[in-house]
């Protein structure tokens, strides 16, 4: 597969969103994007400054007709969502009468427990924070937290979300050494009405290699091309790559196994959550890039296939 076709320069990217402040911790992004005919591109970020500032706290929907100039349209706070910091989200259309958001945040005074709630509306302008529910509880399945959903519809009307979970292993002991241990696997969750998600599936998780992904697999998006699937993840080699971490490619035949395809070095280095969506012969970016400054902007490219 020639992965040269969607290759993309990040810091020649056009930016999307600007963030909140200059300086360490000051991010948008956390962001994923639909493309509908009738309404075009849907994209849902949010706004972050540093820890002792409040982190996550406002996310908002914007629109567009070509996917570089966007409209803000909603917008909701962490305190809307009786949370203490919000992180990814999707827009995706429902029926031809609705849409869903689904949206990962951590709870106010429970801290580390990330959960992601669905909201609905009729259109991507009108989500109800106040009639959100929680469809995938990371205690339900003995988890930690659950977040960064990536949402796909199915040929039957169904749901596929992708998931950031904390991992199943803790640290490696071998003899008197220990280990690192992983940081953060990615499960699908699949559900006939978008709703009830029984069972979660682990389908992308670290290797533990002493590489720049041994530690991390947050799976970000992918997208068909050539008659196979291709993506995109974030992977690390400690904790102290979380916020910066690189971005590599995985590919699958069916999403449920993916493959890495890594070498020494990242895919592409200083962007995260690098999201593709095809429309037509198309495929646009979006992706955090880090400034000089150590913030992060919200950037979009365009490769033409």
């Amino acid at each position: 597969m020639a992965y040269e076709q969607i290759s993309f320069d990040p810091a020649a990217g056009a930016i999307v969103r600007e963030p909140p402040g200059s300086g360490y911790g000051y991010w948008a992004g956390g962001h994923k994007v639909s493309w509908d005919p009738e309404v075009g591109f849907v994209l849902f970020y949010r706004l972050r400054t540093p820890l002792e500032r409040g982190r996550g706290g406002v996310c908002r929907v914007a629109v567009s007709e070509d996917g570089a100039v966007f409209e803000d349209v909603w917008e909701a706070t962490k305190e809307d969502l009786a949370a203490a910091s919000i992180e990814v989200g999707h827009a995706v259309r429902h029926d031809e009468d609705g849409w869903r958001l689904y949206l990962s945040y951590e709870r106010a005074g429970q801290p580390g427990n990330w959960r992601i709630d669905v909201l609905e509306g009729p259109s991507p302008d009108r989500f109800d924070t106040q009639g959100r529910r929680t469809v995938l509880e990371p205690g339900n399945f003995g988890l930690d937290f659950i977040k960064d959903p990536f949402v796909m519809r199915t040929g039957h009307g169904g749901y596929r979300l992708y998931a950031t979970v904390d991992p199943r292993k803790g640290p490696r002991l071998d003899g008197q050494v220990v280990s690192t241990a992983p940081q953060e696997e990615t499960v699908l969750a699949e559900s006939a009405d978008g709703l009830y998600f029984d069972t979660i599936e682990y389908v992308l998780v670290p290797p533990g290699a002493r590489s720049w992904h041994g530690q991390r697999a947050r799976l970000n998006g992918f997208i068909e091309l050539d008659g196979a699937w291709v993506g995109t993840f974030d992977g690390s080699r400690t904790v102290y790559d979380n916020y910066e971490e690189r971005c590599g490619l995985v590919t699958t035949n069916d999403g449920r196994r993916f493959h890495r395809v890594v070498g020494d070095r990242p895919w592409i280095d200083g962007i995260r959550y690098a999201y593709p969506l095809r429309v037509e012969d198309r495929v646009h970016w979006f992706y955090e890039f880090t400034r000089p400054d150590g913030s992060h902007d919200l950037r979009t490219s365009v490769v033409e296939l």
